[in-house]
């Protein structure tokens, strides 16, 4: 009886996702894995397809791809042998120019038009794992130019950051760890590009290899592993969590769950603030109500720079210590760093975690946040920062509390923001 419950559950979620879903996203598919979970929560693409050598090989062999890869580690080569450090040159040798860019979309639009392994890439992995959901209207071959396209973007940015300290979407909480006009930086860079392009050995020999092993350096060497510091979430902080899921009646409740927004402290002593503390009375007092079975708590590393600690972790111990919530009745998204990723990475939980999407889910915050997240002035940051809108914002219950709804665009990874995409 047990197992017949659980199998109507997960019928159910995902005949919920299947409403949202024309893109042949799969709930249940498993996602591909590199050595870096760092790429893998960034660069999806890559990852995809660094594990199908049947494809590689493929694309190795095209002799435009191979030209341009040939042409990027003789750039690079070419700056480690000049005798001055020049790291506005390195950075552009691994940099992608629009005329790269471009050039690589049309390759790659052509090629999947007769290349059936890369056209199995994108029906039978990258549109089922959602990491692209936010273009699953375009045919394959825009589909794989749009993917490739924000992979460039994303390593260019990161470059840029990271390399050159130039200023991020969010120059407060995002920037170089170092001085870049310090010797010391610029000599590691150079030291750690000559161990890339003639020690370490390559997974691959693709136009892409030597721009994102230089990017994942330098947001390593920069200790901005943020986005997948807690990872696997399902296997740690959310393990118990996930467990019980499958055995609530969600028919008992009126909302699916509800989401407390963070408020982040401003200082290295503080974990957190008193407006953080109100936000979590408000959810504690929805929950004792029995709005939800489940409350979800949002706030990375995000205030000050480089915070020790992960807020929604800080929010989790408060409500099982002071309010006696039960740990496997709390899901923590210890990544979101803004109010938009808040409820992208809520609606990413709900999904990913097997809640009905048919049933509405509550965020509740402070007055002023409230309103906020209630404003037109909001949903047009999501469009902008995001280039979609996360989820659907409701109905209001009262001041501090609104309904909303998980959209499943929200999978969308969005490596321009590295730290959290």
């Amino acid at each position: 009886m047990k197992k017949s419950y659980i199998l109507l559950f997960f019928v159910a979620v995902i005949h919920s996702i299947s409403a949202q879903n024309t893109s042949g996203f799969n709930p249940i598919f498993k996602e591909s894995v590199s050595d870096s979970k760092v790429q893998d929560q960034n660069f999806y693409l890559f990852s995809a397809i660094q594990n199908n050598p049947e494809l590689v090989s493929s694309l190795e062999k095209n002799t435009r791809l191979k030209a341009i890869f040939k042409k990027k580690k003789e750039s690079i080569a070419a700056v480690l042998k000049n005798d001055k450090i020049e790291i506005k040159t390195l950075i552009d040798a691994y940099r992608f120019s629009n005329e790269e860019v471009k050039n690589i979309s049309s390759i790659l639009r052509k090629e999947v038009k007769y290349n059936t392994i890369l056209e199995l890439l994108i029906t039978e992995n990258l549109r089922p794992s959602g990491k692209y959901e936010n273009f699953k209207s375009l045919e394959n071959p825009d589909y794989i130019s749009a993917a490739w396209e924000l992979c460039a973007k994303g390593i260019n940015q990161s470059m840029s950051v990271y390399g050159l300290g130039e200023k991020g979407r969010y120059p407060k909480i995002d920037s170089v760890s170092y001085n870049v006009n310090d010797k010391y930086y610029k000599v590691t860079l150079l030291m750690w590009s000559d161990m890339l392009l003639n020690k370490k050995e390559a997974p691959t020999n693709l136009f892409y290899q030597p721009s994102l092993d230089f990017t994942l350096a330098l947001l390593y060497m920069n200790h901005r592993d943020e986005s997948v510091r807690y990872e696997p979430l399902d296997a740690g902080e959310n393990q118990q969590t996930i467990t019980a899921i499958s055995k609530i009646n969600f028919n008992d409740f009126p909302y699916s769950s509800i989401l407390i927004l963070g408020n982040g402290p401003e200082n290295n002593k503080d974990t957190l603030t008193a407006l953080g503390k109100l936000n979590l009375q408000l959810g504690v007092i929805e929950y004792k109500q029995k709005k939800a079975p489940l409350i979800i708590v949002s706030g990375g590393h995000a205030h000050p720079f480089r915070a020790p600690f992960a807020e929604a972790i800080e929010m989790k111990k408060e409500l099982i210590s002071r309010y006696h919530i039960p740990e496997n009745r709390i899901l923590i998204d210890p990544y979101a760093r803004h109010t938009t990723t808040n409820l992208r990475n809520a609606s990413r939980l709900i999904i990913n975690s097997n809640i009905p999407l048919n049933k509405l889910g509550l965020v509740v915050t402070n007055n002023g946040h409230s309103k906020y997240v209630g404003d037109d002035v909001f949903i047009e940051r999501c469009k902008i920062e995001l280039g979609y809108v996360p989820s659907l914002i409701l109905g209001r219950i009262n001041s501090t509390t609104l309904e909303y709804q998980p959209r499943i665009e929200s999978l969308h990874q969005n490596p321009l923001d590295p730290l959290d995409p």
